[in-house]
């Protein structure tokens, strides 16, 4: 595998990295990235998974990226090569940032929806991967369900509020049993354009939260705690992370994020070491892009984003090798 070729820089508590274009050119390649949909609408904001033998994928399908028309479609596809579209959901006005939690008897897919100047997270779930229940409220009014994960027999996620005014808003981490019925375990953070945190189990069953500040100085941080995940640390993350998710694969923790660097705006994988983020892999795109989701692939990852680095702003796959040990 080819070296990775790291700028790590630790200042106060503070760390940033900055990647040249020749320290750009050692990183991990990308490989199959293949155009899903191009069909001159806007996608994106994409999620997937592996569930019952096959690939699901889904995104927002709208007129523009803050249009009020959004739905979200799911494709399904059995190879990763070939999609085909098997549910459209037109629940609200502008349904968007779809979020796949999938259990072994049931795929849950959760839609922050917009509508009458609020907003409104919904889920909807299926058993065979061809009826859909009926969409039903989850959590409270003007809260985003954030990256649900399964971890020893519930399932946990960040929520935020969404929210014009920086200091109403907070995120919290919230806990179900069922999928279906969430509740507040405790506040992450308040107060200061808290927006998208992902939330990641370490071995030792510590939450690492990486989150999404907007309208600030400081864009991100890193939040931890240790069960029962009702006190927060915080470490500031002088780094761009929007539309990010985490994954482990073989033991390995990986990071997928929107970037922007010096005017420049694309999507980036890192490793996530001994609590640093190291840059692992970026992937061709630009302008309006990223959000990233990630499946296992044999030896690779599969990842889906979108991009408008073409023109329109399409749906994309490609396949990133896993780090090699």
């Amino acid at each position: 595998m080819q070296t990775i070729v790291l700028l790590v820089m630790f200042c106060v508590g503070v760390f940033t990295h900055c990647v040249s274009a020749s320290e750009r050119k050692q990183l991990v390649k990308p490989s199959g990235i293949q155009r899903v949909i191009a069909d001159g609408t806007h996608n994106a904001f994409t999620a997937m998974v592996r569930w019952h033998k096959a690939y699901w994928l889904s995104f927002r399908s709208a007129s523009s990226h803050g249009s009020l028309d959004g739905d979200l479609v799911v494709l399904r596809s059995t190879n990763a090569e070939q999609w085909h579209e098997v549910q459209r959901f037109d629940i609200l006005p502008d349904d968007r940032d779809p979020q796949f939690l999938a259990t072994p008897d049931r795929l849950f897919l959760y839609d922050p929806a917009r509508h009458d100047g609020s907003l409104t997270s919904l889920v909807t779930y299926t058993d065979n991967g061809k009826t859909w229940s009926p969409p039903q409220q989850v959590y409270h009014e003007n809260f985003i369900i954030w990256k649900p994960v399964a971890r020893a027999g519930r399932f946990f996620a960040s929520a935020h509020i969404s929210s014009s005014n920086g200091h109403e808003r907070a995120v919290h981490l919230i806990a179900s049993n069922d999928g279906l019925n969430w509740e507040k375990i405790s506040e992450i953070r308040s107060g200061n354009w808290e927006s998208e945190t992902t939330i990641h189990f370490t071995e030792d069953e510590k939450i690492v939260g990486f989150l999404r500040q907007i309208k600030e100085s400081s864009p991100s941080a890193i939040l931890e705690s240790l069960p029962p995940y009702t006190n927060w640390s915080e470490r500031k993350l002088d780094l761009h992370l929007s539309g990010h998710a985490v994954y482990t694969f073989d033991g390995v923790t990986y990071l997928f994020s929107r970037i922007r660097d010096r005017g420049r705006r694309g999507t980036i994988v890192y490793l996530y070491e001994s609590g640093e983020l190291l840059p692992y892999c970026e992937i061709p795109s630009g302008g309006d892009c990223s959000y990233p989701a990630a499946v296992r692939l044999g030896a690779e990852m599969l990842v889906s984003y979108y991009s408008s680095h073409e023109g329109s702003t399409n749906i994309y796959t490609c396949r990133v090798p896993l780090h090699d040990r």
